[in-house]
């Protein structure tokens, strides 16, 4: 695509100047929890944004988590979706981020409410179990337990809304099975 003076836009850096400041306010709040709750808020606080059109595989899909919990990628079409939407991706990326960077600290029982972290006080012999239990979740498991992460730490509920079931704040549960 080109300008009015004919050069060249990169769509993906207008994409990621819209996105930014959206992955910023969700860190920040991510950052704040882990300060005020004793959490090592270092690895948190790094959480890079990367703009890649390969997250936008279906029609459903416009963001993800790499697996280390340090980079959230988001599609350019994220750009696009209204403003809670997208706030609602960005706070179960979060989600997902806190629990990759702190394997087996949050533990899920019910994923209506909200996960608890596992303190320090907590025995070596309990946090071995929760870490194990941690290793041999489900796939609905862990975005469950993404979910049940933003509401802990944002106060409110990711649910899942419209005929896509893209995240929205207090929708529906999401089904097992989505992806």
């Amino acid at each position: 695509m080109a300008n009015a003076l004919g050069t060249a836009v990169d769509l993906d850096m207008i994409a990621a100047a819209i996105l930014q400041p959206h992955f910023d306010a969700v860190r920040d709040i991510f950052v704040e929890y882990h300060k005020k709750n004793g959490i090592c808020a270092d690895e948190i606080s790094k959480v890079k944004l990367l703009v890649d059109g390969r997250a936008h595989d279906a029609e459903r899909h416009f963001a993800a988590t790499t697996s280390t919990g340090k980079q959230i990628i988001i599609a350019p079409e994220g750009a696009d979706l209204p403003t809670e939407t997208l706030v609602a991706i960005t706070c179960h990326e979060f989600g997902h981020a806190a629990d990759f960077l702190h394997p087996g600290r949050w533990l899920v029982d019910d994923r209506r409410k909200p996960a608890v972290w596992v303190t320090d006080e907590v025995s070596d012999k309990k946090k071995k179990i929760f870490w194990r239990r941690w290793n041999d979740r489900s796939t609905d498991e862990i975005e469950w337990a993404a979910d049940a992460i933003a509401y802990t730490v944002t106060g409110k509920r990711v649910g899942y809304c419209g005929p896509c079931l893209l995240q929205c704040f207090d929708g529906q549960e999401r089904p097992a099975g989505l992806r």
